[in-house]
C-alpha cells in the first residue's frame, strides 16, 4: 500500500472498546454468507395452486426491484418464492372457513412457532433470531382471482405513471413506530384483554361481520408473542446443558425467566425491556414479510429509561457494561435484516432499511430529556461503528446540553457518513402541529425510516408511499400539458400524449405571472395524478392484506375493530415526498430571469434547447448561462429563496386536499431516497436550469449540486426559508410535517482542533434557529472516496450518507459514488 493509501485508509472509522461478547457478535455478523447461520428469507405456502406469496406493491417505491416484478406475468420474485416455499401442512381443517384476517393470523402463528426454528445466536443475550419470512397471503381461490385482477390494474397504472417520468408510488409496508411503550409497561396481556373486551361489546351482527373477524384475529395475534417467548425459553434451558461456562448457564437461565415474563407481562428489568422490545419488533417484520424498512423504535431512551435507571443507577442490579452488552445483542439482531437477500451481497437489492432509533429531544415545555441511557446508547453506537442498524436520530433543540453536542460532534468527526441523522425539534414540532397534532402532544414525535416525523404508537403516515417528480411540471408547463417531443417510453406513453391540463402555449405568455399560473395548474395535476394512482394500491392492500398483529400495536385499531391498513389508527396520513425540488426552483428562476426579466431568451428558444438536450454549438452558451448566471436556490438570496418558498407552499398545500378511500389524509414531505440519482433522473429530459437529460436531479431539499456557493450558513438559511421561515412574532413555520432531508458534506479538516469544533457547534445551534427539520452530515475526504473506487478491497466497511440513509460506499453504483464525490465540501 502506498503512503497516500495509508494516509487515507488510516482515517477510516473502526470499532473499538467492544466487550468480548459484542466483538464476537459483530465479527460474526460481518462474516456474511460465510456464516453457518443466517436470517435469509424463508417462504411458506398454503400449498394451493393459486397461492400468492410476494407482494409486489410493497416495492413499487423501490425502482431497483422493478426488473423482478415483470410486466404481465407474476414476475421473478413471486415465481422464485413459490418454487422454493415450504408447504405448511399443519393448518386446522376449518382454515378455509375462517375470514381472511383470521387465516393470515393463524398462518403467521403456525409458521413462527412450528416452522421457523427458535435459535440463540452465539453469546447473544436476546432471543429472537429468524424473522425474515415471505408468507402466503392465504387467499382462497376466489380471493386470489380477484386480487390478481386488481393487482394487474394497479401494476398497469403504476408503470404508466412511473415510466412516463412522474415518479413512483405504492402502498408500502413498514415505516411505523408501534406502541412499544405499552408493551414494555403493560405487556401483551393488557392488549389481549382490551381486544377481548372490545369484541364482547360488539352486537351479534357486528361479531358476524368484518369488525368481529378483525377483532378475533387481533385476540389471537396478541397471544403469539407469549407462545413464541415460551418456545424460546425452552430453547434457552436446552442450551444450558451445552453451555461452555457457568456464567453462560446463568445467563441462559435468566434469559428463560425473562421470556417467561415478557412480552406478555410488563417488563421489570432493563434486560426484560430490551427483550420485549426486540420480540415485538421482529414479529412486525415477520407478519408484513417486509424486513425492516422504516419499522422504527421511537424514543427508546425515554421509554426504557425508568428500567435502566432502576437497574444500573439506583439498585445497581447490573453494570453499565452489561447493559451495553444487552444493547450490543440488540444491535446484532437489528442488522440481520440484511440477511434477507444475503446471497447477492451485504445489502441485498435494496439498502439501508432504516430501523430508526430516536434519541434525546425536548419535553413538553422545551426542557431537555437527555439522560444517562441516551449517552450509553451513543457509546454503543460509537463502539460498534461502522454498521448500518439501528440508525440513530438525535433530536437537537435550543436547550440541548453542551455535553450532548460535544459527544455528537466528536462522533461525527470520526464517522465519515455515519451514524447520525440530526433532527431539529422546533421546526419539526411546528410541522406536527400543522398536521393537527395538539401542541401539548407534538413534542413527543419521533422519526421513522430515513428521517420522517410521526407520532408514536398511534400513527401510520405512509411516509415513503408517494414520490412525485416535481420537475415533470416544467415539461408539462412548457408543452401545454403534453410530454416533450421525443420524450416517449413505449409502450407506456406515446408521442404528444396529453397528460396534464391545457394551460396554454407558453410561447404566447406575456408575463412571468402567466407562466407561474400555468405551472401552478400543472403541479396540482401531478399531485392529483399521484393520489389517483396511489389509491389503487391502497385499496388493494386494505382489502386483501390485513395485518392483525401490527394492528394490535397501534392505538385506535382495537378500539375501532379496524386494521391498521383500513383506517384503524388514531392518526392517519399518507405522505407525498416531493422529488427534484431545487431542480424545479432553479429552472423556474432561470425562466423568470432570462425570459421575463432580462428578455435575453424566448420560451421557444428554451424549448428548442431542451429538445436538443443542449447539444450543438447553438446551445452551449445558453446552457452555460442557465447554469451559472441565473439566481440559484441555496445561497441565502431573497429572490431565489422566495420563489423556493412559493414553490414549496404551492405543491405542499395541494397535498392536504386529498384522501385515500381508507380515510388516510395526504400530507407533504421531502425525502427523495435515491430517486434523484436513479429512476426519476433517468426518465427526466433536460431542464431549464441547464441540466441535461438523464443526469442527476436535486436531492430532497438540498440545493442543486454545485449551486450553493456561499457556504453552509447560507444553505441553512435558504432551507429554513423554503420551509416557511418564521412568522413576524418568531414562531417557526414548517410546510412539510413529514420532514425534509438536507444532506451536507464537510471536509474533515473543519473539526481538526477545538476552535473549529466550537465553530461547528455554533453552526448546529444556528441550524436550530434558521435551518430545516433534519440534517445528514457527510464528513468525507474526496481523495478517500476516489481511492475507494480504485481499491474497494481496502474500504469494505466505508459508510457514506446518501440522503436520509447510509450505505456502504462499495455497494452503490459508480454514478452515485461520483455524485457523492462531486458534492460541495464545505469549510467553516
Amino acid at each position: 500500500m502506498s503512503k497516500i493509501e495509508k494516509r487515507i485508509t488510516s482515517k477510516l472509522i473502526e470499532p473499538h472498546d467492544l466487550s468480548h461478547r459484542s466483538k464476537w457478535l459483530r465479527d460474526y455478523y460481518f462474516l456474511g454468507p460465510e456464516r453457518e447461520w443466517n436470517n435469509e428469507f424463508m417462504p411458506f405456502t398454503t400449498g394451493t395452486d393459486w397461492d400468492i406469496i410476494w407482494n409486489e406493491t410493497d416495492y413499487y417505491v423501490a425502482p431497483e426491484t422493478h426488473t423482478y416484478i415483470g410486466i404481465k406475468g407474476k414476475g421473478v420474485f413471486e415465481c422464485s418464492f413459490r418454487s422454493v416455499a415450504k408447504p405448511v401442512t399443519t393448518l386446522p381443517e376449518n382454515f378455509w372457513d375462517l375470514s381472511l384476517p383470521e387465516r393470515r393470523t393463524l398462518f403467521l402463528e403456525e409458521v413462527i412457532l412450528n416452522y421457523v426454528p427458535q435459535e440463540i445466536v452465539g453469546p447473544s443475550l436476546l432471543a429472537g433470531s429468524r424473522f425474515n419470512t415471505q408468507l402466503s397471503k392465504c387467499f382462497n381461490k376466489k380471493e386470489a382471482e380477484k386480487y390478481w385482477k386488481k393487482n394487474l390494474k394497479a401494476r398497469k397504472a403504476f408503470f404508466k405513471y412511473h415510466k412516463s417520468g412522474f415518479g413512483n408510488c405504492g402502498a408500502t409496508a413498514g415505516h411505523i413506530i408501534v406502541d412499544y411503550k405499552t408493551v414494555i409497561t403493560k405487556g401483551f396481556k393488557y392488549l389481549h384483554e382490551k381486544a377481548i373486551k372490545t369484541y364482547e361489546n360488539l352486537s351479534e351482527k357486528e361479531k358476524k361481520g368484518p369488525k368481529g373477524a378483525e377483532l378475533r384475529a387481533m385476540i389471537r395475534s396478541t397471544l403469539i408473542p407469549k407462545k413464541l417467548a415460551e418456545k424460546y425459553a425452552e430453547e434457552c434451558r436446552r442450551l444450558k446443558k451445552e453451555a461452555p461456562t457457568q456464567e453462560r448457564v446463568e445467563e441462559l437461565e435468566q434469559m428463560a425467566r425473562n421470556l417467561e415474563r415478557v412480552p406478555w407481562e410488563p417488563a421489570e428489568t432493563f434486560w426484560q425491556g430490551v427483550q420485549a422490545l426486540w420480540l415485538t419488533h421482529m414479529l412486525i417484520m415477520a407478519e408484513e414479510s417486509y424486513p425492516g424498512p422504516g419499522t422504527s423504535f421511537g424514543r427508546t431512551d425515554q421509554y426504557l429509561w425508568p428500567l435502566y435507571k432502576k437497574d444500573v443507577i439506583e439498585e445497581k442490579n447490573i453494570t453499565k457494561e452489561f447493559a451495553k452488552d444487552i444493547l450490543g445483542s440488540f444491535w446484532f439482531h437489528c442488522n440481520t435484516v440484511y440477511d434477507a437477500m444475503i446471497r447477492i451481497g451485504r445489502q441485498g437489492i435494496t439498502s439501508a432499511f432504516g430501523q430508526l432509533m430516536t434519541l434525546s429531544g425536548c419535553g413538553p415545555n422545551g426542557e431537555d430529556l437527555t439522560n444517562e441511557l441516551t449517552y450509553a446508547i451513543l457509546e454503543v453506537i460509537d463502539e460498534w461503528m461502522p454498521i448500518l442498524e439501528p440508525k440513530p436520530n438525535v433530536r437537537l433543540h435550543r436547550n440541548s446540553p453542551e455535553k450532548l453536542l460535544n459527544i455528537v460532534i466528536d462522533m461525527i468527526s470520526r464517522a465519515q457518513g455515519a451514524p447520525f441523522l440530526i433532527n431539529f425539534d422546533e421546526r419539526s414540532i411546528a410541522g406536527m402541529i400543522l398536521e393537527g397534532i395538539p401542541k401539548e402532544e407534538a413534542w413527543d414525535y419521533a422519526c421513522v425510516g430515513c428521517l420522517e416525523n410521526t407520532m408514536q404508537g398511534n400513527d401510520r403516515s405512509g411516509t415513503v408511499n408517494c414520490n412525485p417528480n416535481l420537475a415533470k411540471s416544467l415539461e408539462l408547463t412548457l408543452w401545454n400539458g403534453r410530454n416533450m417531443p421525443g420524450n416517449v417510453n413505449k409502450p407506456w406513453n406515446k408521442e404528444g400524449e396529453q397528460f396534464g391540463p391545457k394551460t396554454g402555449n407558453p410561447e404566447n405568455f406575456q408575463s412571468w405571472e402567466e407562466f407561474w399560473n400555468a405551472w401552478t395548474e400543472q403541479i396540482k395535476f401531478i399531485i392529483k395524478y399521484t393520489v389517483d394512482v396511489y389509491n389503487i394500491t391502497e385499496e388493494l392492500r386494505a382489502e386483501f392484506l390485513p395485518t392483525p398483529y401490527v394492528s394490535t400495536l397501534v392505538r385506535g385499531c382495537i378500539e375501532k375493530g379496524l386494521d391498521v391498513r383500513c383506517g384503524g389508527p388514531e392518526i392517519r396520513f399518507v405522505t407525498i415526498e416531493g422529488v427534484a425540488f431545487a431542480t424545479t426552483v432553479d429552472s423556474l428562476l432561470a425562466i423568470k430571469h432570462f425570459v421575463y426579466d432580462k428578455k435575453k431568451y424566448t420560451i421557444s428558444q428554451i424549448k428548442d434547447a431542451l429538445v436538443n438536450n443542449f447539444e450543438g454549438k447553438d446551445y452551449v452558451i445558453m446552457q452555460t448561462e442557465l447554469k451559472n448566471k441565473a439566481p440559484k436556490y441555496g445561497n441565502d438570496e431573497d429572490e431565489a429563496d422566495e420563489i423556493a418558498r412559493l414553490v414549496m407552499k404551492t405543491w405542499a398545500d395541494e397535498t392536504w386536499k386529498h384522501e385515500t378511500p381508507t380515510r388516510f389524509r395526504f400530507r407533504p414531505g421531502m425525502l427523495s431516497w435515491n430517486y434523484w440519482a436513479g429512476s426519476a433522473a433517468s426518465l427526466t429530459p433536460a431542464t431549464p436550469d441547464g441540466r441535461k437529460k438523464g443526469t442527476f436531479l436535486s436531492n430532497a431539499i438540498c440545493p442543486t449540486t454545485g449551486a450553493d456557493l456561499k457556504g453552509p450558513t447560507a444553505v441553512t438559511n435558504s432551507v429554513g426559508r423554503a420551509l416557511g421561515g418564521k412568522t413576524e412574532t418568531g414562531e417557526y413555520v414548517n410546510y412539510l410535517p413529514n420532514g425534509a432531508s438536507h444532506t451536507i458534506t464537510f471536509n474533515p479538516s473543519i473539526l481538526r482542533d477545538p476552535e473549529h469544533r466550537d465553530k461547528f457547534k455554533a453552526y448546529l445551534r444556528g441550524y436550530v434557529e434558521n435551518g430545516g427539520t433534519c440534517l445528514q452530515i457527510n464528513m468525507l475526504d474526496a481523495d478517500m472516496l476516489r481511492d475507494a473506487q480504485k481499491h474497494p478491497e481496502n474500504y469494505k466497511n466505508l459508510l457514506v450518507r446518501v440522503t436520509g440513509y447510509n450505505a456502504y460506499f462499495n455497494a452503490i453504483g459508480k454514478e452515485l459514488q461520483d455524485e457523492i464525490i462531486a458534492r460541495e465540501s464545505h469549510h467553516m
